[in-house]
């Protein structure tokens, strides 16, 4: 049985820094959707587990920081690290969120021409 979503989600692999338990993590984004951002690190995180995500959208200076819970996680090996995990967004800067879907539009845009 097919997994089911609601919003379509866009790949992107983003260097990100997690804020969590008093802790620094580094690790990628994979994929954004209206509700939250796809994770591959090397450290599990725990479902329900409140972190706070900073990242860079390339050519841009101004980070982008939000509040997110996870919601869910799995281990995996296939893309270089060891865990995958959904962060669900809690608080965002509609600005913030805004950047970050130009940045897709940009790179969906492109790939649309190279097909073409």
């Amino acid at each position: 049985m097919g997994e089911k979503r609601k919003f379509i989600r866009f790949d992107v692999l983003l260097d990100a820094i997690c804020r969590r338990k008093g802790f620094l993590n580094r690790f990628k984004i994979n994929n954004f959707c209206r509700e939250g951002v796809g994770v591959l690190s090397d450290e599990a995180l725990d479902r329900g587990e409140n972190v706070e995500i900073e990242m860079m959208i390339p050519g841009d200076n101004i980070p982008i920081i939000f509040e997110g819970q996870i919601a869910w996680t799995s281990s995996s090996s296939k893309e270089g690290s060891s865990h995958k995990s959904g962060a669900k967004f809690k608080k965002i800067n509609s600005e913030d969120r805004g950047r970050m879907l130009e940045h897709i539009y940009k790179k969906w845009i492109m790939v649309k021409k190279e097909n073409e």
